[in-house]
């Protein structure tokens, strides 16, 4: 596919700028380090300002053309590689930027359909709603949850709502955080999973967050895991699944059963 006009002009431009860069500081700094190379005996050697003074103006004779030719090609090269990186970095950051503004328009629609096999809710992360208190063991419930959707085929584990798909928010778990945000919410998320599950899982998830009747609702979308997910409870290691809309424990002889076809 051709580049548009516009993306010729970007690069262009950092292909001239490059080449300014080359002659303008390349070009000074190689000649800084070669003082310093033969300056090992001050009796001989000029000062930085004299020698830099001496020759910095030689690029400008024609029989120096070809120096200046060599950094202009060295600056442009730079500044053409530099573009690209650029143009890519940008690429990535919008297709990110659109692609988690499609998963989070997808919030309220599941909330409307509410629990599958594919889909859970939560009313927080570790607030108790019932004894108005912060309650830690309820990140071991989130752990369970995200575990269960490891092993299977993935999921969206959505928190901040009811059994029902009714907006709940996340005010009360942002409370109990250092810093009341979104993006330490997320944070805590891939806390909880890294300390129960295994840090080598963290980059299967990530969060999403949507606005919902004024109330921030967060999607912790799951993709499978490419080994088995345990959770440790006590001395013993259990292996959850989701099985319907809900999620459950398999015993020793179901989970190797099951680790064997699914990770075969």
């Amino acid at each position: 596919m051709s580049l548009s006009p516009f993306k010729h002009s970007f690069l262009a431009a950092y292909l001239v700028v490059g080449a300014f860069v080359g002659v303008l500081v390349i070009h000074p700094l190689n000649l800084i380090v070669i003082w310093w190379e033969i300056s090992r005996n001050p009796e001989i050697t000029p000062t930085l300002f004299e020698f830099l003074s001496a020759r910095l103006w030689l690029i400008l004779l024609p029989r120096h053309l070809d120096v200046a030719v060599a950094y202009t090609l060295v600056g442009a090269i730079v500044g053409l590689a530099f573009g690209l990186f650029s143009r890519n970095y940008m690429r990535t950051t919008e297709a990110y930027r659109s692609l988690r503004e499609e998963q989070t328009v997808l919030i309220p629609n599941l909330m409307r359909k509410g629990e599958t096999d594919r889909v859970e809710f939560k009313s927080s992360l570790r607030w108790d709603m019932k004894e108005n208190r912060v309650n830690r063991g309820l990140e071991r419930v989130i752990a369970k949850t995200i575990a269960g959707f490891f092993n299977a085929e993935g999921g969206n584990l959505l928190v901040g709502v009811d059994d029902n798909g009714d907006a709940l928010g996340l005010e009360k778990d942002l409370s109990t955080l250092k810093n009341p945000d979104l993006d330490a919410f997320e944070r805590t998320v891939n806390d909880v999973v890294s300390k129960n599950l295994g840090g080598d899982l963290c980059p299967f998830i990530h969060t999403v967050f949507a606005k919902i009747e004024m109330k921030d609702v967060a999607m912790i979308i799951i993709r499978p895991a490419p080994r088995a997910v345990y959770m440790e409870e006590g001395k013993a290691s259990i292996f959850y699944v989701r099985s319907g809309n809900s999620t459950r424990q398999l015993d020793v002889r179901e989970a190797l059963s099951y680790a064997k076809s699914r990770w075969a």
